[in-house]
C-alpha cells in the first residue's frame, strides 16, 4: 500500500510541476511579446534614421546564386543591404499598426491615450512632461502607454501576441 501511495504522490507532484511549468511558459511568452513591442517602439526612430541615412542601396542585393563566388566583404555588404530591406518592411508594418492603434483610440473616444503613447515613444518626451501636456498624472501616462503597448502587440504580432489560457 505504501508503494501505491508513494507512486500516487509522485504522479500528483509531477502533474502539478508540469502545470506550473506551462503556466510560467505562457507568462514568459506574453512578457516577451510585450518586451519586443516595447523594444521596437523604443528604437523606432533609430531604425528610421538608419534606413534614411544608410549608404546601401537595395538595388545592389544579389539573388543568392552568386553567393559562393562572393568575397567575405561582399557577403557582409549584402547582409547590410538585406538588413536595410527588413528594416524598411518593419517600419512600414509599424506605421500601419500605429495608424490602426490611433483609429481605435479615436473610435473609443480616448485620443489622449494615443497622444501620450506617441509623445512617449515617438517624441521621446518624459512622462512628467506628457502628464503636464495632457493635464493628467504621471501614473496615468504610464498606464496609458502600457495599455496601448499591449494593444499594439496584437497589431504587430497578430495571434502570436494572444496567449490563450
Amino acid at each position: 500500500m505504501e508503494k501505491e501511495a508513494a507512486e500516487l504522490l509522485v504522479r500528483t507532484a509531477a502533474l502539478e510541476a508540469v502545470r506550473e511549468f506551462e503556466k510560467s511558459q505562457k507568462k514568459n511568452r506574453k512578457v516577451k511579446v510585450f518586451q519586443n513591442a516595447k523594444k521596437l517602439m523604443e528604437n523606432y526612430n533609430r531604425i528610421c534614421k538608419s534606413v534614411q541615412e544608410g549608404v546601401s542601396e537595395l538595388s545592389d542585393v544579389d539573388d543568392g546564386e552568386e553567393l559562393e563566388e562572393l568575397s567575405a566583404e561582399d557577403i557582409y555588404i549584402n547582409s547590410i543591404i538585406k538588413s536595410k530591406l527588413r528594416s524598411i518592411v518593419m517600419i512600414a508594418h509599424i506605421d500601419k499598426c500605429l495608424g490602426l492603434l490611433e483609429e481605435e483610440m479615436i473610435r473609443k473616444e480616448t485620443p489622449e491615450k494615443y497622444e501620450a503613447f506617441k509623445y512617449f515613444y515617438l517624441e521621446a518626451m518624459a512622462p512628467e512632461d506628457i502628464a503636464e501636456e495632457l493635464n493628467c498624472a504621471d501614473r496615468t501616462v504610464w498606464r496609458w502607454v502600457s495599455e496601448l503597448t499591449n494593444i499594439l502587440c496584437v497589431y504587430l504580432f497578430g495571434a502570436d501576441a494572444i496567449i490563450l489560457d
